[in-house]
């Protein structure tokens, strides 16, 4: 491979990907929220694009555990399939995407004052080939950020009612 090939498939990688973080103040202490952030199962509840979740191990919680995610945005259907490998209790729980879509999300806990909670979800997440690769992700960043900021405000009316 040319050094021009190189640089022009690493191009195209960075322009597949979409990175994006969104955040939400909830009136409600670190430990509710967090209760609700690892309740994978019930997730559905509140992300409208996660329509079923399955666990493709036995094990339900902690690192290790693998959910299959029966995802729907628009047109788009998928089983994203994601693997938590790290979880620091009330704080962090973070994992890789390892299905068609592939890259990492985190959400990440902090209590800027007592019986408020900061939730701030970060996600890099790239669009293969056979879903458009970069043109997809321009359009990807705009509909994903969308998706998950109605996500985590209808997370903060599920806490907050």
């Amino acid at each position: 491979m040319t050094d021009v090939t190189g640089r022009l498939r690493r191009w195209i990688a960075e322009q597949s990907e979409v990175r994006t973080d969104v955040s939400v103040g909830i009136d409600a202490p670190v430990d509710r929220v967090w209760a609700e952030v690892i309740d994978f199962t019930a997730h559905t509840e509140w992300m409208k694009d996660a329509h079923a979740i399955r666990f493709e191990t036995d094990r339900r919680e902690g690192p290790g555990t693998v959910l299959l995610i029966d995802t729907r945005i628009g047109p788009l259907r998928t089983v994203d399939r994601f693997e938590v490998t790290e979880i620091e209790p009330m704080l962090s729980v973070a994992g890789r995407h390892t299905g068609l879509f592939r890259g990492e999300g985190r959400f990440e806990l902090s209590s800027p004052r007592p019986g408020r909670t900061r939730l701030v979800w970060r996600e890099r997440i790239r669009f293969p080939w056979r879903f458009g690769g970069p043109g997809a992700a321009l359009v990807g960043r705009v509909v994903l950020r969308r998706v998950w900021t109605k996500n985590l405000a209808a997370l903060k009316r599920r806490i907050e009612t």
